[in-house]
């Protein structure tokens, strides 16, 4: 992620835009994939992170102009490098082990007192190792003395694209508000975003758009604690959102640089996520029942996802199948790990606010608490171990689908 001073960013007295780099530029491409490649030599001569960051100024950044710049792709590089401390005993013992000898000589002379290195040969030859392992370990616990293990980044154009999202979680650092715009959200990349904001524990309301959805979350400049973790967590929430297929749109107000201003990202800008991509992904569970339910033959037509339900300001149910036939409609939400007090309020809320024909298949074997297994949990309730029934599914269907 960008933040401070490297944070590149054009502010106008209207809005502030973030300097996104063009991922196909030659010059950039040039840079980004020097980036990759010193890292990746750095990998196999075991270089510290401190012997990583001076090669890359020295041979990469040197006078440069564009030096915030490449400072910035350098620092998105190395927090997705594995680092670790390498010594052959913690450094903490290592230096109370060599300190404990007192004052030495830094150099021999003829008083014939050891020195520094003679107490670091001698504890190296205790230790079995060679004495370049022992003084390079005693302050191997510093960040800029971790070695590099691994750096996973194989392409320039990865990182400027990396990088581009992170300008966008560096300046959601300072939102006071954020505000997402969905035009024909596929339900099952809607699924995917509504699930990384609860996981990501943000503030949300959403509301119905004509035939999107509007969604609000608040920002951490609108908090008066805790706001640097939940800034971090929405950040951390902003690279699923590019993941979405259809148009969408994002305003977020900032408080940045003294000013209130909006910054506006949206999905002709190019921004391309990082993420795995499971938002249309289909499980094998649900694979199979879709099969065996259209192998029933019953006049149902079944078809994966479905139109999204807004329960009030509470909850949004995304389904995963929807049956028709002859103008009567019902749906299914097949619902993986789960605890008995959400899936009570769920049935709560479709009874709430007048959704009958939604009906949920439970796994037994994914409960969340040490509640008992899925009984008494009203009659739209559909339990499954390792297959969901479908001719109980049928049965259900037929008798909770509403005419539309």
């Amino acid at each position: 992620m960008i933040t401070g001073p490297l944070l590149r960013a054009r502010c106008t007295r209207d809005e502030v835009r973030p300097s996104l780099v063009d991922p196909d530029s030659p010059r950039y491409r040039e840079a980004a994939d020097a980036l990759v490649v010193e890292a990746h030599s750095a990998v196999e001569r075991q270089s510290t992170r401190g012997e990583l960051a001076r090669c890359i100024e020295e041979r990469i950044v040197g006078d440069r102009v564009d030096h915030k710049l490449l400072h910035g792709l350098a620092r998105v590089l190395t927090e997705r490098c594995s680092f670790d401390t390498q010594a052959p005993l913690p450094p903490g013992e290592l230096r109370a082990r060599l300190f404990a000898h007192g004052p030495v000589r830094r150099r021999a002379d003829l008083s014939g007192q050891p020195t520094a290195a003679d107490h670091i040969t001698a504890l190296a030859e205790e230790l079995g190792c060679e004495p370049a392992a022992v003084e390079r370990g005693m302050f191997a616990d510093l960040k800029e003395n971790q070695v590099i293990l691994k750096c996973p980044v194989d392409s320039g154009e990865w990182l400027l694209q990396r990088y581009n999202l992170a300008l966008v979680q560096g300046l959601l650092l300072h939102a006071t508000q954020v505000e997402i715009l969905l035009e024909q959200p596929e339900p099952k990349r809607l699924r995917q975003l509504f699930r990384s904001i609860k996981f990501h524990g943000l503030m949300h309301r959403i509301e119905p758009r004509g035939a999107g959805f509007a969604i609000t979350l608040d920002g951490p400049s609108s908090l008066f604690r805790l706001n640097t973790r939940y800034g971090m967590a929405l950040a951390r929430f902003f690279p699923a959102l590019p993941l979405q297929q259809g148009p969408w749109s994002m305003t977020a107000q900032l408080k940045y640089r003294r000013r209130n201003r909006p910054m506006h990202v949206h999905h002709d800008m190019g921004l391309r996520s990082h993420l795995p991509d499971h938002g249309t992904w289909m499980s094998r569970e649900e694979a199979y029942f879709q099969e065996r339910f259209q192998a029933l033959d019953s006049g149902w037509e079944i078809s994966h996802g479905g139109a999204v339900l807004h329960l009030g300001d509470a909850a949004v149910v995304v389904p995963d199948f929807t049956f028709h036939k002859d103008g009567r409609v019902a749906m299914m939400e097949v619902v993986g790990v789960w605890r008995r007090a959400y899936l009570k309020r769920r049935l709560a809320l479709l009874e709430e606010h007048g959704r009958p024909e939604l009906i949920m298949a439970v796994s037994r074997t994914l409960l969340g608490d040490k509640g008992k297994a899925a009984k008494d949990l009203g009659t739209s309730v559909v339990p499954w171990s390792s297959a969901i029934p479908a001719r109980k599914v049928l049965a259900l269907v037929e008798r909770v689908a509403v005419q539309r």
